[in-house]
């Protein structure tokens, strides 16, 4: 293929002929046809157009979209051919009868570009080119579309959308996936291009008499040795994920298993020494020291909470350690909203109660959680406990006062 620039340089070149080819696929549509076709016809009796020793029928034919670019999406032309006389309306129930709804989904059509000087003299009265010599090899670069679908068909006239090769679907580039140690040919084959003798069976062992290849043997001996890792690095991940399970299951009784020291709160734990030797008691129960029940330090972590009454006035109060590690001593009123705002106006924490397994536990309550709390939910809030009676309002009393809940002073214990 040569490009005419020399005739594109001319100050009068001769006009530039457009010829399309259709090349059908077997597998897809019965045959592998090709119709060649021209939107014009030859000066010698208005016959078809000759090119190349091959003849393009006259047909009226539209193709745009054709283009050349670097950037954004890959051009998609459309070309519609005449449906008058039905021919393309035959040409598709033809093909739909190998691969049903196909419409020549697939088929490759060629966009052939040359100029007038070049066709071949058949086209011409005395066949002669008038306008230059013949040449089957000038002609601009082929533009070759897959029809990526029929985009309409009417009694007029049918149109189809292209697509480059590797823009259709289901279509991907490279077409062959390579991987790292396989050989996708089949063995021994024309594509495999060995023709030496068997080396190895169908476990890749050596055949008797065969002396294996130095870079198959430290191949096979690193393979095995892999093996060998994978699998005692599957034993060792499984034994990992076992010691994980139980770890995390002792953390979540660790106020069983650990906690269990010489505590004296409430009547929960506490060890008593009477002559050197050690006795414990568990909820008023003697019990053997061991690896559950043992005597140690106090852990802040404990979140045990009892009832106690207040040194100073006496009150019942709830004391313990709140979820935080802070000593807290809790009235054992339940608030409302209403009065929880009051006590915290005051300048006072208020908690949340939830219960564990020996007690429960106090968290904080945050002014977001109070601004968002569900009042549908049956809560246990309670506060700071405080001897001393406050003073919140310096002079008038607001308006609102009057629809609050009264603080109540008496003790009770929290609903659980």
């Amino acid at each position: 293929m040569a490009i005419p620039v020399s005739e594109l340089q001319k100050i009068a070149p001769s006009s530039i002929i457009e010829l399309f080819e259709l090349q059908l696929v077997t597998a897809l549509h019965g045959s592998n046809t090709v119709y060649r076709f021209h939107a014009g016809s030859n000066m010698d009796a208005n016959g078809e157009l000759v090119w190349n020793s091959n003849s393009y029928q006259r047909f009226p034919v539209e193709a745009e979209g054709f283009e050349y670019t670097g950037t954004g999406s890959l051009p998609r032309p459309k070309i519609r051919v005449s449906n008058v006389l039905g021919t393309i309306t035959s040409i598709l129930l033809t093909v739909n009868a190998t691969t049903a709804h196909n419409d020549l989904t697939g088929a490759t059509l060629t966009r052939i570009r040359t100029m007038a000087r070049y066709i071949d003299g058949a086209n011409f009265t005395g066949g002669t080119n008038p306008y230059g010599t013949p040449d089957p090899t000038a002609e601009f670069p082929r533009e070759i579309y897959k029809i990526a679908r029929k985009s309409s068909e009417n009694r007029q006239v049918v149109e189809f959308e292209l697509a480059a090769a590797f823009d259709l679907a289901g279509v991907r580039a490279p077409k062959r996936q390579c991987i790292a140690n396989i050989c996708q040919w089949v063995y021994r084959s024309t594509e495999c291009s060995y023709t030496g003798p068997p080396v190895v069976d169908a476990n890749d062992d050596p055949l008797p008499g065969v002396t294996p290849s130095p870079l198959g043997v430290a191949y096979n001996n690193a393979a095995a040795a892999f093996d060998v890792s994978a699998a005692t690095l599957s034993t060792r991940t499984s034994q990992l994920n076992t010691a994980k399970n139980n770890l995390n299951a002792a953390q979540g009784n660790w106020y069983l298993a650990e906690t269990r020291y010489n505590i004296v709160i409430g009547t929960f734990n506490h060890v008593k020494i009477q002559g050197g030797v050690k006795t414990a008691y568990w909820n008023n129960s003697i019990v053997s020291l061991g690896d559950t029940y043992r005597t140690g330090n106090y852990q802040t972590q404990f979140k045990i909470y009892g009832q106690i009454n207040c040194s100073r006035c006496q009150a019942m109060i709830w004391a313990g350690i709140s979820w935080a590690g802070f000593d807290r001593y809790l009235d054992t009123h339940r608030l409302t909203i209403e009065e929880e705002i009051i006590k915290r106006l005051s300048g006072l924490m208020t908690y949340e109660l939830h219960r564990t397994r020996i007690s429960f536990e106090a968290v904080e309550r945050s002014l977001q959680r109070i601004r968002w709390a569900d009042p549908s939910k049956d809560r246990v809030i309670l506060a700071d406990h405080t001897c001393q009676g406050f003073r919140l309002f310096e002079t008038e009393v607001p308006w609102y006062w009057s629809k609050l809940s009264t603080v109540s002073s008496t003790s009770e214990e929290p609903a659980f």
